[in-house]
């Protein structure tokens, strides 16, 4: 298991936890939760929560199809880890507009922007 940003609790299982296996990384983000495999990422915003009201869905995006990614870290405001994919329109989100955008994992600790630094060094070892 890699890095995890909850202090050691459970993490909580992966919705396709079955078809994938156990994560290479897990970050526990505001109203999401990131698991990170060796082919794919699953961006999972099913667990509920005041953060995704109405969103209790779960998106794959595999390694393949990842062509950039960007981490705000925490300051004034939460920090986020943003995937682009190939047909991702992401060129007009600013600030807030990244809270409900399908592709990023939005988090309030340092530590948490450590752990997505470690997931952005590991995919970019696989994809580069």
């Amino acid at each position: 298991m890699g890095w995890c940003s909850s202090d050691d609790k459970k993490i909580p299982p992966c919705p396709i936890e079955d078809i994938v296996g156990e994560p290479k990384f897990y970050l526990d983000g505001r109203g999401a939760n990131l698991y990170v495999y060796d082919k794919c990422v699953v961006i999972d915003r099913t667990q509920g929560g005041i953060f995704n009201i109405g969103n209790r869905t779960y998106k794959v995006i595999p390694l393949k199809y990842i062509i950039a990614m960007q981490i705000k870290s925490t300051g004034a405001t939460t920090g986020f880890l943003e995937f682009s994919t190939y047909g991702h329109e992401n060129t007009n989100m600013k600030g807030f507009d990244r809270i409900d955008d399908e592709d990023n994992i939005n988090f309030s600790s340092e530590e948490s922007a450590k752990a997505a630094r470690k997931i952005l060094e590991f995919i970019l070892n696989k994809i580069m």
